[in-house]
C-alpha cells in the first residue's frame, strides 16, 4: 500500500512538471481516501459582504494561496470566497465530501461548476446539511459532493465566521470520514473524560473539606471545557448541534469565564502572608474586566471574542506573574502552578499566534490548546493534592504542636496539683494533702491520731532576726522530724516521694498522723518525744526548740468521723496546749466546751462595751523605796451579767484574734481621759500607763484618735505612759516605730512591757523611743529564791542605767523583793505587796488615804 501510495505521488509530480494544464486541478483517483486541495486554493475577499457568486465570477480576480498551506485569513468579518479545481473520473467510487476541518467557521456554501462557468450544477451549505441529516455528525464542516458528477470541475466555496477565518480544505471519501471521526471522538473524549474527571475529584473535596479553592478550580475546567467544545467542534457536533451560529457567543463567554474563575482560583489558592496588595489589586481588575467581557459579548460577540483572546493573554501573565512571585516568597505549591500556567500559556499563545496568522496551520499548533489545557488542568491537579499533602502536614505538625501544648498543660496542672498539695518551702505535703491522707485512714476505719505541733519560737525569729533565717531552721527542723517519724513504724506514711510522713499546715507547725494499732507507747509521751527533742544549727548558733512547744492531739473515732472535724478538734487542743503550758493536749469535751465560751464572748464583747459592762482599774506603782506613789497603771476589767468575771487576758486574746481591738482600745482610751481628769481633781499627780495592741499601733487613724483626744481633753503628755508588750513590736516593726515616734514627738513617754521574754529586745531597743522598761513578774516574783532570775533583773538594770531608761519592776510580792530592787537601783516597783487592781473611786480613797498618812 505504502508503495503504492509513493508511486503516485511520483506519477503525481511528474504529471505536473509535464503538464501545465494540471497545475490547477486535483485528479481523484480511487486508490486513495483523501486529498488536501489547500495548495490549488485561490480566494477573493467579498469585502462588501454580499456579494453574489455572479459578481465574484465577473470579477475575475482570484489570488493565490500565497503559501500553499492551510488558507488564513485571521481575524476579519467579510467572507471569502475559496475556488480549487478538481477532475473526478467516471470510474471514481463510493460518496466523496468536500471537508474543512476548521469547526469554528460558522457559514459554509458550496457550489460545483463545469469549469469556471454557470450555471451551477450543485450547490449546498452547511446549514442545509444541519436540517438534512445528510451527512453524520462530525467535528469539522463535510460538505457530500455528488456522485454523478464527473469531469473537470471547479469547487467553489463561500465562507464567514465571526471569530478567526481559517479555510482548510480537503476532499475526503466516506469511509476516511468514518475513519477520522472515530479518531477524533477517541481523543477528544479522552480529553474531556480526564476534564470530567479531575471536575468531579475536586468537586467532592470541595465538598468534604469547604474550601474554596477546590470549589474555583470545578468551576475553571467546566469553564475551560466550554471554550474547549467551541474550538473542537464538539459543542456544535453535539451540544447546540441545531444552531453553529451560537458558537460566537459560546467561545467569548467561555473565554471570559475561564479568565473570572482562573484568576478567583489563584487568589485563593496562593493565600500566603505578605501576599503583595499590588498583585492582588491587579487579580482583581482582571477578574473585573473578565466580568465586563462577559456582559459585553452579549450585546457585541464579534468584537467580543477579540477582546476575549487579549483579556486571556492578560490574564496567563498576570497568573504567572503571581505564582513566580509566590514561589519566591517560598510557597512550595506554586511551583506546580507556574507551571501548569506555563504549559497552558504555551499552548494558548501558539494557538493565538496560528489564528492571527503569525505561524502556519499544522496539526501542532490545531491541538497546542488541548494539549496545554490538558497539561494544565493536570499540574493544577497535583497542585491541589499537594496542597491537601501541605495542609495536612501543617495539621499533622499542628496537631502534634497542640499534643505538646496539652501535655505540656498537663505537666503543668500536675505541677500545680502538686503544688497546691505541697508546702512551697519544704515541699513536704500541706493542709490539703494531710487532710486527704486522714479521710482515707478514716474510710478504712483506721483508729488514727491528728497531731498538730505549733513551734511559736519560729515565727518570733522571722521577726526578731529575719525570715530568711527562720526558713533555714525550720527546714532543718522539718527534716530532723521527718527522720525521726520515719523510725518508729507507727507514724502513717503521707507521701511515698521522700518519704514524707509529716505535713506543714502553715510556717512553724508540722502535723502527723499516727496508727494506733501500731503504738506501742503512751500517746502523749510519744509525740513528744517524736515533735520536741530536737535541736538545729543556723549560722554556728544552736537553737533547742524542744521547748515551748504545743501539741494538739484528736483520735478517730472518739473525736470526730470525719478529716474536717479532726483538724479542728486538734487546732482546738493545740491552742489549749498553747493556754494552759502543757506540751501536748487530747482533744476532749473541756475544749470545746471553751472554744463554745470564746464564741459566745466574742459575740457579746461589742454589746458589753456598750452596755457599760466593761470599767478601768487602776494599780499604784510606787517609788524605788516603796514609800510613795508615784503613778498607776491602767487595767481593763470586764464583769459579765452573763458569764461572770472574764480573765482580762482573755478578753484581750478575743479582741485581737476577732478584730475588736480598735473598738476595745478607743473605749480605753476614751474611759482613761475620764480617769486622769478624775485623779486631778482628786490632787493626785501621778502618771498613768495605759497598754496598747501591736494593732493599735499600726493603725494611723488610731494613733489621730489617741493625739486628738488628749489634746481635746487637756492631758498633760509628760503625765502618760504607752505601754507596749515587747513580743507584739516584733511584728511589723517599721510601722510600730513611725506610731511611737509620733506619739514620743509630742511628749509622751513609752514603756516598753514584759521586757526580757522576747528575742528582739537588744536588737531593736536603739532604734525604739522608749523611756521605760518594764521587768516581768517572772523573773521578779522568783529572784529572792532563783540565782538566774536574780542574774537577768540585775542585769536588765544594768542596761537601763547605761542607756539612760527607767525601770519597773512587776510582780514585787514581799518586803524582801522591795529591799533587793531598791538596792539594785530600780525606779519604780509594782505588785500585790502594795495592792491589787482596784477600781477608780476605791484607788482613789485608797491614795488619799496613804498620802495623808
Amino acid at each position: 500500500m505504502k508503495q503504492s501510495v509513493r508511486a503516485y505521488w511520483i506519477l503525481l509530480a511528474f504529471s505536473l512538471v509535464l503538464s501545465p494544464a494540471l497545475d490547477a486541478e486535483v485528479v481523484i483517483r480511487g486508490d486513495r481516501d483523501h486529498y488536501s486541495l489547500n495548495d490549488q486554493v485561490t480566494y477573493s475577499v467579498d469585502d462588501s459582504g454580499d456579494a453574489t457568486l455572479q459578481d465574484i465570477l465577473g470579477q475575475g480576480e482570484w489570488t493565490a494561496n500565497p503559501d500553499d498551506g492551510v488558507l488564513n485569513l485571521g481575524f476579519t468579518s467579510a467572507p471569502v470566497w475559496v475556488k480549487m479545481s478538481v477532475q473526478i473520473p467516471a470510474s471514481t467510487r463510493g460518496q466523496w465530501y468536500l471537508v474543512i476541518p476548521y469547526p469554528l467557521l460558522e457559514e459554509v456554501e458550496l457550489f460545483v461548476l463545469r469549469e469556471g462557468r454557470l450555471p451551477v450544477l450543485y450547490q449546498n451549505s452547511r446549514q442545509d446539511v444541519h436540517e438534512t441529516h445528510r451527512h453524520l455528525a462530525a467535528y469539522s464542516v463535510g460538505l457530500p459532493v455528488p456522485q454523478g458528477l464527473t469531469g473537470n470541475l471547479d469547487l467553489v466555496l463561500r465562507a464567514a465566521s465571526s471569530t478567526s477565518l481559517q479555510v482548510p480544505v480537503e476532499l475526503w471519501r466516506e469511509d476516511y470520514l468514518f475513519d477520522r471521526f472515530m479518531a477524533h471522538s477517541l481523543y477528544w473524549g479522552g480529553y474531556f473524560g480526564i476534564l470530567f474527571a479531575l471536575a468531579i475529584y475536586n468537586l467532592v473535596l470541595f465538598l468534604s473539606i469547604r474550601d474554596a479553592a477546590y470549589g474555583y478550580y470545578v468551576l475553571y475546567v467546566a469553564a475551560l471545557s466550554v471554550v474547549m467544545l467551541s474550538i473542537s467542534g464538539v459543542g456544535s457536533a453535539f451540544v447546540w448541534y441545531q444552531d453553529p451560529l451560537l458558537t460566537r457567543y459560546v467561545l467569548p463567554i467561555g473565554t471570559g469565564l475561564t479568565s473570572l474563575c482562573a484568576v478567583l482560583f489563584a487568589r485563593q489558592f496562593l493565600k500566603w502572608p505578605g501576599f503583595s496588595p499590588r498583585l492582588d489589586g491587579t487579580m482583581k481588575v482582571a477578574a473585573g474586566l473578565a466580568s465586563v467581557l462577559i456582559v459585553y459579548t452579549l450585546f457585541d460577540p464579534l468584537n467580543g471574542t477579540r477582546l476575549a483572546g487579549l483579556l486571556g493573554a492578560l490574564v496567563l501573565v498576570v497568573l504567572i506573574s503571581v505564582g513566580v512571585a509566590s514561589l519566591l516568597a517560598g510557597v512550595a505549591i506554586a511551583r506546580y502552578f507556574v507551571l501548569a500556567w506555563a504549559a497552558f500559556a504555551g499552548g494558548g499563545l501558539l494557538y493565538l499566534l496560528t489564528v492571527f496568522d503569525v505561524f502556519p496551520v499544522n496539526a501542532i499548533t490545531n491541538h497546542a490548546m488541548a494539549a496545554g489545557s490538558a497539561a494544565e488542568v493536570l499540574l493544577l491537579s497535583f497542585a491541589l493534592a499537594h496542597r491537601i499533602k501541605e495542609e495536612r502536614s501543617h495539621k499533622m505538625a499542628a496537631l502534634r504542636r497542640q499534643q505538646q501544648a496539652e501535655q505540656q498543660v498537663r505537666k503543668l496542672h500536675l505541677k500545680a496539683l502538686e503544688q497546691a498539695m505541697h508546702d512551697t518551702l519544704t515541699q513536704m505535703p500541706n493542709a490539703s494533702l494531710l487532710k486527704q491522707r486522714l479521710q482515707e485512714s478514716v474510710d478504712r476505719n483506721t483508729r488514727v491520731a491528728l497531731v498538730l505541733v505549733h513551734y511559736p519560737q519560729v515565727k518570733e525569729i522571722a521577726s526578731s532576726m529575719g525570715h530568711s533565717l527562720a526558713e533555714k531552721m525550720f527546714l532543718q527542723l522539718v527534716h530532723k522530724v521527718n527522720q525521726a517519724l520515719g523510725g518508729p513504724g507507727s507514724v502513717i506514711r503521707l507521701e511515698n516521694t521522700g518519704p514524707a510522713y509529716l505535713a506543714i499546715p502553715d510556717f512553724g507547725s508540722i502535723a502527723f498522723l499516727i496508727d494506733f494499732e501500731k503504738l506501742d507507747t503512751e500517746l502523749e509521751l510519744f509525740v513528744e518525744q517524736m515533735a520536741g527533742h530536737h535541736e538545729v544549727s543556723v549560722n554556728s548558733v544552736r537553737l533547742p526548740l524542744f521547748m515551748n512547744l504545743y501539741c494538739g492531739v484528736a483520735i478517730h473515732a472518739e473525736h470526730g468521723d470525719k478529716a474536717e472535724v479532726l483538724f479542728q478538734h486538734a487546732s482546738a487542743a493545740r491552742d489549749s496546749s498553747a493556754r494552759d503550758k502543757v506540751p501536748v493536749q487530747v482533744y476532749n469535751e473541756g475544749i470545746s466546751a471553751f472554744a463554745r465560751r470564746r464564741l459566745a464572748l466574742l459575740s457579746a464583747l461589742p454589746a458589753a462595751i456598750e452596755a457599760g459592762e466593761l470599767e478601768l482599774y487602776l494599780q499604784p506603782q510606787m517609788n524605788e523605796s516603796g514609800q510613795r506613789l508615784v503613778g498607776a497603771e491602767v487595767l481593763l476589767r470586764w464583769t459579765s451579767s452573763r458569764f461572770g468575771p472574764v480573765p482580762t487576758w482573755e478578753l484581750i486574746e478575743i479582741a485581737e484574734n476577732a478584730g475588736l481591738m480598735d473598738l476595745l482600745s478607743r473605749f480605753v482610751i476614751r474611759e482613761s481621759w475620764k480617769t486622769i481628769k478624775r485623779l486631778q481633781q482628786q490632787k493626785l499627780d501621778i502618771t498613768c500607763s495605759i497598754n496598747l495592741s501591736v494593732q493599735n499601733l499600726i493603725n494611723s487613724d488610731f494613733v489621730a484618735f489617741l493625739l486628738a483626744g488628749a489634746k481635746e481633753h487637756a492631758i498633760p503628755m509628760d503625765r502618760l505612759i504607752l505601754e507596749v508588750t515587747e513580743t507584739s513590736m516584733m511584728h511589723n516593726m517599721d510601722a510600730v516605730i513611725g506610731s511611737l515616734l509620733l506619739i514620743a514627738d509630742k511628749g509622751c513617754k513609752v514603756a516598753l512591757d514584759d521586757f526580757g521574754t522576747g528575742y528582739s529586745s537588744l536588737a531593736y531597743l536603739s532604734r525604739l523611743p522608749i523611756h521605760e522598761l518594764k521587768i516581768d513578774r517572772c523573773f521578779v516574783s522568783q529572784m529572792c529564791s532563783s540565782r538566774n532570775d536574780l542574774w537577768i533583773v540585775e542585769n536588765t538594770l544594768k542596761l537601763a542605767r547605761t542607756l539612760n531608761l527607767e525601770t519597773v519592776a512587776e510582780g514585787v510580792e514581799d518586803a524582801e523583793t522591795v529591799s533587793l530592787l531598791h538596792k539594785l537601783g530600780c525606779h519604780r516597783l509594782q505588785g500585790y505587796h502594795f495592792a491589787k487592781p482596784m477600781p477608780v473611786e476605791t484607788f482613789c480613797d485608797w491614795a488619799l488615804q496613804r498620802k495623808a498618812s
